[in-house]
């Protein structure tokens, strides 16, 4: 007869499982698509994130316009907005991407537009509001990732999201539990395998049991990180109790070296704030440029390093005072705390570009498990009723 540990969670498993069934699908089924947004967004939008460069006679001008030029061309197309960031194209054939904070009323919270810019000519391509849901091309990946992040943007939906993590947490801890077996080698070969021995039951059971145990660990991964990115206040404390926290000075530091002289102390401009972050780590490529909210003149210039773990934006950040010409802050996240460096793991292990292409099909598959798991798992709990 099952202990009543054994049954305690075996009801939480299949109470918790059943009401947040359909979150937990769409969050899977929505992280399924996201894991390759770039490569969607590129297919569905070829007209708004892509460009040609310019002939100029015979030859191809491949120059692009200095980054200077680009932020006056951004302003003058959107002269109403406040330019919050700029995404420089990684290859020849991207469009610059500048991000505006507009507020349209003031009673709400500002929203935000995305406009792409040849960086060829500074013309502007189209634009596109990340925050609007709609399912048409232009707006299918982000309302996409608005829903998955959390639940269409609202701080409800980011608690929501969250929570929805934790119920995923306790179904994969419990699952493995009721997943183990007695010590016996033919009990532990039915539970890691899947048969049909001629009952469909049988096989809908040993499909739930060993491919939940497969899955779990993933599941219990990506539960945590996804709580992580949402309530980081959760999750760091806990983390702090188990990775030794030691100072690092050299993840955030003060930097004099490339201080303009007083001559040249003045507003520096995009170009010149760029060429300050790139003298710090020449081998890097720069991604982003963020623009100061308030108007102390800080500009954060984010960089990607060979070597690190994250793809596209990266992790390097300079933070530039481009009133008086110098660096005031270095992230450096090949030289990271012990602290940063397990916390710098989360969104490549969540995205799965951790492991590159491979690792990035697996979070695929892993994103279509909770369907299946409700599907199967109804069928279980149909059967015992």
């Amino acid at each position: 007869m099952p202990s009543f540990r054994h049954q305690f969670l075996r009801l939480l498993h299949c109470w918790l499982a059943l009401p947040f069934a359909l979150l937990l699908i769409l969050q899977g089924l929505t992280g399924t698509v996201i894991t390759w947004k770039h490569e969607i967004d590129a297919f569905l939008n070829p007209g708004l994130l892509r460009v040609t460069a310019p002939e100029n006679g015979n030859a191809v001008a491949r120059e692009r316009l200095t980054l200077s030029i680009l932020v006056e061309q951004a302003k003058q197309h959107h002269p109403t907005g406040k330019l919050t960031m700029l995404e420089l194209p990684e290859k020849e054939n991207e469009a610059l991407v500048a991000w505006f904070k507009e507020a349209s009323d003031p009673n709400k919270k500002p929203g935000t537009k995305q406009m792409m810019i040849n960086p060829y000519t500074g013309t502007m391509i189209g634009e596109r509001v990340p925050d609007e849901i709609s399912f048409s091309r232009s707006q299918f990946v982000p309302s996409l990732m608005s829903w998955h992040r959390n639940f269409l943007g609202s701080d409800h939906g980011k608690l929501l999201v969250s929570i929805n993590g934790i119920v995923l947490a306790i179904i994969a801890l419990s699952g493995i539990y009721l997943w183990w077996p007695v010590w016996r080698l033919k009990a532990w070969w039915q539970a890691i395998t899947i048969s049909h021995q001629g009952s469909w039951k049988r096989f809908n059971f040993r499909l739930h049991r060993a491919t939940g145990f497969y899955s779990a660990p993933i599941l219990l991964m990506l539960a945590i990180t996804g709580i992580y990115f949402n309530q980081p206040d959760w999750i760091t404390p806990i983390v702090k109790q188990v990775v030794a926290v030691t100072a690092d000075s050299k993840e955030a530091k003060t930097s004099t070296e490339n201080n303009l002289t007083d001559s040249e102390i003045k507003n520096l401009n995009p170009d010149q704030i760029i060429d300050l972050a790139q003298k710090e780590f020449p081998m890097a490529r720069v991604t982003r440029i963020s623009f100061p909210e308030k108007t102390d003149g800080r500009f954060e210039v984010r960089l990607h390093q060979p070597g690190e773990l994250r793809e596209g934006s990266g992790a390097t950040r300079v933070t530039v005072d481009a009133l008086h010409g110098k660096i005031i802050k270095i992230r450096d996240p090949l030289k990271a705390s012990k602290e940063a460096l397990f916390f710098s793991y989360f969104f490549p292990l969540h995205s799965g570009e951790i492991f590159g292409t491979i690792g990035k099909i697996i979070i695929s598959f892993v994103g279509l498990l909770p369907l299946l798991f409700a599907i199967s798992g109804t069928l279980i709990w149909l059967r015992r009723r």
